[in-house]
């Protein structure tokens, strides 16, 4: 009980990231196979919301951002989108917990961060045609990672949308992986399929072909959806083997064929 209450004062106050409740739940998934225990119609309206989410394309501001006063956009804390992704694993852990009335507590929070962001953003938010003219023109103006001239949080990158330029939503990304060797990133694990932790897999994508928004909010890869569904899957379980040579080789080269084929 005393677990649920932090969990929830936590999430109410955006007190902790979205990365530092994920072990918590890969754990707790891990735990529950069956669902047995699982707060059921609160995942249901998980999932239901994060559809509501990718429908509007959420995080990808108007021309001219949200205006003076409001949250930048940049990464920096308090955007919606960060609000959110906390919210999110927190009523994810409380969820696999069987904490109904807990989990739905916080998913209140979170339709409320999502009202506050549709406000700012302004009444044309509700109209399909120029959500998608904006997405578009958005994604078109990402920058290779390599010519970003600003610095960028770890926690700003995990969480964020991996898009294609047709603005097919890929996945999303979930951790990144560093090169000791030559002290730079070797590659982002991007999630692909399932819902929420449950049933996904996770695709590693070499962070040098990645594309970002100026406000970090959305990554672009120029690759067809297709394509990035044949994408060998990462074994979690055996993590281990991607430090091996032979493995490295066999994912540029995947993506060699397929981003310069």
């Amino acid at each position: 009980m005393m677990r649920q209450q932090l969990l929830v004062s936590a999430a109410l106050a955006v007190g902790l990231t979205s990365n530092a409740l994920a072990a918590d739940v890969e754990t707790l998934q891990r735990a529950k196979p069956d669902q047995q225990g699982i707060a059921q119609q609160c995942l249901e309206n998980l999932q239901a919301f994060d559809q509501q989410l990718n429908d509007v394309g959420f995080g990808v501001l108007p021309p001219g951002g949200y205006g003076l006063g409001g949250p930048t956009g940049y990464g920096f804390p308090g955007t919606p989108r960060e609000d959110i992704q906390t919210l999110r694993s927190a009523a994810l852990v409380l969820a696999y917990e069987g904490e109904e009335e807990a989990c739905q507590q916080v998913l209140s929070k979170m339709n409320e961060a999502f009202e506050e962001h549709q406000k700012l953003v302004g009444l044309e938010a509700d109209d399909p045609e120029v959500r998608s003219a904006w997405r578009r023109a958005h994604l078109a103006n990402a920058k290779p990672i390599a010519e970003m001239d600003r610095l960028m949080r770890a926690d700003v990158v995990i969480g964020a949308d991996l898009r294609n330029p047709e603005d097919e939503k890929l996945g999303e990304i979930e951790d990144v992986v560093f090169d000791p060797a030559d002290r730079s990133i070797a590659y982002v694990l991007v999630s692909r399929g399932g819902f929420l932790g449950m049933g996904e897999e996770l695709v590693a994508v070499p962070w040098q072909d990645l594309r970002a928004t100026a406000d970090h909010e959305i990554f672009v890869l120029d690759v067809l959806a297709s394509a990035f569904e044949e994408a060998p899957a990462v074994d979690s379980a055996n993590f281990a083997q991607t430090a091996s040579q032979s493995w490295r080789e066999q994912m540029n080269q995947f993506w060699d064929e397929r981003l310069r084929g």
